[in-house]
């Protein structure tokens, strides 16, 4: 591990250094970009994975992540919907399913109780929290249990100082970056014990946000409309149900002495590329449905769910290519672990 630090007056040479060795290899960029902490698996200068670590208090001693265990206060208790509502910080409500009780405990307004994050709050849900706590995966797990009857409302029963690199071992391998590079120093401290290849970068003028132009690197994993290389574009709309994905032949012009047929394959099995990296840059789950261009024969059709299965190949998440629809239309499914990169942006 090592620090970086530059003066402000090395500001070009600086970028044009980092530019340089973005080239030769992948490295995870760590920095705070309006107000929340991403992180940002970069090749070649090039964007492959993106994640929201959460806001920029991410290890305020009071922001509660994954792992931890706090005492809440039970506000209310809906039966007919089978929950209760907590609050597990002063004015920050989550939600306790009741299945999520030790079989032994039944809750009524005001008590306390030890909650664990179950899951973050998206789409405007509250957070979920489980009360069911497995002790012994704890350190000094009897001491815990002891101490949870002797706390108040909203103290920390536990805190998990690993959440951090849990968190980035399940969005990216580690095997896919050379280094990583931070601007924060919280962040720093806080990995430099589980990676040896953690550096500090250290220009308050000049910071990873705009050294790698990271704004409008969200602009782009974010926008409705990818561009191809052939002129071609594909458009993805998020529906509740499912995302999809429509490609367009776009600006593209089959050479001449080219049958549409190849030109138009030649089209779908770019746009096939691009949808497996887009598909884990904005980290789509569930149903994906594909529009592809003209798919008449039968051997471009296996040409072009092959590729779909080789693309999916590097995604760290499980992709299956489930096939074409009798109208012609590419199913797929990817595994949710996480939000989509648009809901972890809100």
């Amino acid at each position: 591990m090592s620090r970086i630090k530059l003066q402000s007056s090395e500001k070009e040479n600086a970028r044009k250094l980092y530019e340089m060795r973005s080239s030769e290899d992948s490295k995870l960029i760590i920095t705070d970009v309006d107000g929340k902490i991403i992180a940002f698996l970069l090749s070649d200068g090039n964007p492959i994975g993106i994640t929201v670590l959460g806001g920029n208090d991410l290890l305020d001693p009071e922001c509660i992540n994954s792992g931890d265990i706090v005492i809440a206060y039970v506000r209310d208790v809906k039966n007919d919907i089978g929950a209760a509502f907590i609050e597990y910080a002063s004015g920050r409500d989550g939600y306790l399913p009741l299945s999520k009780l030790p079989k032994d405990i039944s809750v009524k307004q005001g008590d306390l109780l030890p909650v664990k994050l179950f899951s973050y709050a998206q789409k405007g849900k509250r957070a979920t929290f489980t009360a069911r706590i497995d002790y012994s995966k704890y350190p000094d797990g009897d001491m815990l249990r002891e101490k949870s009857k002797h706390l108040t409302a909203y103290s920390y029963l536990y805190k998990d100082e690993s959440f951090l690199k849990d968190r980035l071992n399940k969005v990216f391998r580690k095997n896919e970056y050379t280094e990583i590079v931070t601007d924060l120093e919280s962040v720093f401290e806080n990995l430099k014990t589980s990676y040896e290849n953690i550096r500090l970068y250290e220009d308050n003028d000049f910071g990873l946000s705009k050294l790698y132009s990271l704004k409008t690197v969200l602009e782009e994993a974010t926008a409705k409309k990818v561009w191809l290389k052939c002129g071609g574009y594909l458009y993805i709309e998020h529906t509740e149900a499912m995302t999809v994905i429509d490609v367009n032949s776009g600006k593209f012009s089959p050479s001449k002495g080219t049958d549409k047929e190849s030109a138009y394959l030649s089209v779908n099995l770019e746009a096939a590329s691009e949808v497996c990296r887009q598909l884990r840059l904005r980290n789509i789950s569930g149903i994906i449905i594909i529009d592809f261009i003209n798919l008449v024969s039968t051997e471009d059709r296996e040409s072009l769910l092959e590729k779909l299965r080789s693309g999916s190949l590097n995604d760290t998440m499980k992709v299956s290519v489930a096939g074409i629809t009798a109208l012609g239309l590419v199913e797929m499914t990817r595994k949710k672990e996480l939000p989509p990169l648009y809901e972890q942006l809100r």
